[in-house]
């Protein structure tokens, strides 16, 4: 009862002050595992200002997301678990005509009723055969990035592979294709970068960046700025100077991959450097937060935690995650709390001034519990539901249950520190492994690495479990990967050489 009171009177003061809504800075990192960033505790890997950030702000150490990137960026922008929006299968693929669901309200549109200036910086990857389906047109002002995803960081370029067709689709299906996939949209007008051709692309996110919050008019409302890097998805590619730092580490993957790490900590420095220089620091709201988590196979690590990306064990969907700010009002600490990343739609309207009230969200107002280091409402949420994929994950409280085929990479995996090719790596930690058959229950109160699968012993709380994952799936959409197939009409050479809309 004195909780909710003090609540009420400090939103209360607020608004008796004129606060005004604060800018709004979403980072979202791609591919950056548990162990990639400093604010974890490792000491090996030189991420200075998300440090500082972190530890200046709020760490979230229970905020979960998707094991791949489509479905997460659709809970960022729908407030909806992936298998309710059909995009719970794998990531949008270049040649595949769909994207996030035209009829929803996406979060950009949503503040950007509210006033804001919107923008988007970085990867998109919710669709874009069709114009309708691009970022500018689902309620961004501007678009200064990419439609797909694993282009390369310097030439921008993005691989399509004629092997997804059939001979009579495709007249030589040994052949790969590529194009440009580098693009600055209005929802007026639609132009490729071709400027910035050998600009590694954190320099060209975060000199955007900077170009929109120095030119920002007060005017015309508040910024909304999402950025989501490129970095640090496969290719490993990063400038000379920032591998050099980890000459130490004699893993090649692993020395690229930290390095890659450590560009992205200097563009997003670069960024918050910005807005104070500008005067807008101390009323801006930064959330930070990765996709999925760290793919082992290429250079990642989610030591301790178990998994991979693209496996709904906890090191595949447990993310790195902090927010700062000076509208909280407690920091410096680790919130412990559940929260998933539907939940950033509903609570950053929640900060914007605002309330997504739609009955259909699966989002959650977070903002009073993370403003106020309070209890986190959500006691439960859906890992993944994957019929193409058989895959079905659930937590409810304390206890997670997995169905199905949890994934490829299902081991503990420390950071790849020699020179072993990764392989030959993987086979190390799979040696001896005694792999387990679902399905799985575990305690994560007690059990965070999932080591202790309870599934024999607790036959109670498993009923539980599967009367919930039922309820589930009364409301299952089919996936939209599997009712699209690759369509010959997405080749580059159709759209002069580009990656674009036009042909679904």
């Amino acid at each position: 009862m004195l909780a909710t009171v003090s609540l009420l009177l400090i939103v209360v003061a607020s608004l008796a002050n004129g606060a005004s809504p604060p800018h709004i800075l979403f980072v979202a990192a791609d591919d950056l595992g548990w162990n990639d960033v400093g604010f974890h505790g490792n000491p090996d890997i030189k991420t200075p200002n998300l440090d500082q950030l972190a530890h200046e702000g709020v760490i979230l150490n229970h905020t979960y997301v998707q094991p791949v990137c489509s479905p997460t960026r659709s809970c960022f922008m729908s407030g909806r678990f992936p298998f309710h929006t059909g995009l719970q299968h794998s990531v949008i693929q270049p040649e595949r005509g769909y994207g996030l669901n035209l009829s929803l309200t996406t979060a950009a549109q949503h503040i950007k009723q509210l006033g804001y200036q919107t923008h988007i910086i970085g990867k998109w990857h919710l669709g874009f055969c069709n114009k309708k389906y691009t970022p500018t047109q689902r309620g961004f002002d501007t678009f200064f990035g990419y439609y797909l995803g694993a282009e390369d960081y310097y030439t921008h370029r993005r691989a399509g592979s004629a092997q997804n067709f059939t001979e009579e689709q495709f007249s030589d299906p040994d052949i790969k294709f590529s194009g440009l996939d580098f693009h600055q949209d209005t929802p007026e007008s639609y132009s490729n970068v071709l400027t910035d051709n050998g600009t590694y692309s954190a320099y060209a996110f975060s000199r955007q960046a900077v170009g929109i919050v120095n030119s920002y008019e007060e005017s015309k409302g508040p910024l909304y700025l999402y950025m989501p890097f490129q970095s640090v998805h496969s290719p490993l590619q990063v400038p000379k100077r920032f591998e050099d730092m980890y000459n130490g580490t004699h893993n090649k993957a692993r020395r690229t991959f930290s390095g890659m790490v450590t560009a992205m900590d200097e563009a997003i420095g670069n960024i918050t450097q910005a807005f104070k220089q500008r005067g807008l620091w101390d009323n801006t709201l930064m959330v930070f937060t990765t996709d999925n988590g760290g793919p082992v196979t290429v250079g990642a690590n989610n030591w301790p935690l178990r998994g991979s990306k693209a496996t709904v064990w906890e090191g595949g969907t447990r993310g790195s995650a902090f927010i700062h700010g000076t509208m909280l009002n407690k920091t410096g600490y680790t919130y412990n709390g559940m929260m998933h990343s539907v939940d950033w739609y509903p609570t950053l309207m929640s900060v914007a001034g605002g309330k997504a009230d739609d009955p259909m969200l699966d989002g959650m107002d977070m903002w009073p519990a993370l403003q106020n280091n309070l209890t986190s409402p959500r006691t439960g949420f859906v890992y993944n539901i994957d019929k193409t994929g058989n895959v079905s994950a659930i937590r409810v409280g304390k206890y997670k249950y997995m169905e199905g085929e949890p994934g490829k990479h299902d081991q503990w995996y420390p950071p790849a520190h020699d020179d072993m090719h990764l392989d030959d790596y993987m086979a190390l930690h799979r040696e001896n492994a005694d792999v387990e058959k679902g399905p799985w229950l575990f305690d994560l109160d007690v059990d965070p690495l999932e080591k202790n699968n309870l599934y024999a012993s607790m036959p109670d709380q498993v009923t539980v479990m599967k009367k919930a994952l039922a309820t589930y799936m009364e409301t299952y959409v089919p996936d939209l990967f599997s009712q699209h197939l690759p369509d010959p009409k997405c080749n580059p050479k159709l759209h002069g050489d580009s990656w674009g809309p036009g042909w679904c």
